[in-house]
């Protein structure tokens, strides 16, 4: 059962409410009852936003969000056609994206921490650092960090491979 109705999503002759949704851009025919703001910036109206990022954090496709808050994608396929709403929706799916990234890397960072099976090339990707933007001298001054860091426990690796545990 999504959490709006359809009395509350579209006028008594049927047509999509789209702006007159929204405490921000209402006109006042008919009580807004949603915000675009999160919901401790406002206590006006129920954060959409706040839903999607809920929902689209676990699911980018926007399909869960669109059932479980419109009952449909059509009415959200709809909403996002409104140039008015582009740039919000645009804000609130980079912070979804940056909320996805921080919990991949805290998979990531857990697998280090535990020394799990792929520990190795989760460290040699948080050493790396491929998601930022690198010069010429980002890169050399990883490298660097890299060939420090490697030579701290080199004597370590050459006792293990001496010992065969490691080739």
């Amino acid at each position: 059962m999504p959490i709006f109705s359809k009395e509350e999503l579209y006028s008594t002759k049927g047509h999509m409410r789209t702006s007159s949704l929204f405490v921000e851009k209402a006109a006042l025919e008919r009580k807004p009852f949603l915000s675009l703001r999160a919901q401790h910036q406002t206590e006006t109206g129920i954060s959409l936003r706040d839903y999607f990022i809920h929902y689209t954090t676990n699911d980018p496709t926007e399909t869960v969000f669109a059932e479980e808050v419109f009952g449909e994608w059509r009415f959200w396929e709809n909403l996002l056609k409104c140039k008015w709403f582009t740039p919000y929706v645009e804000d609130w799916r980079r912070e979804a994206d940056i909320k996805r990234k921080a919990m991949a890397f805290q998979a990531i960072l857990k697998e280090v921490r535990e020394d799990g099976r792929s520990s190795f090339t989760a460290a040699k990707y948080l050493i790396e650092e491929p998601w930022k933007d690198k010069t010429k001298a980002t890169k050399a001054k990883t490298k660097e960090t890299t060939e420090k860091a490697y030579s701290s426990i080199s004597s370590d690796v050459e006792r293990l491979k001496e010992q065969g545990l490691l080739q």
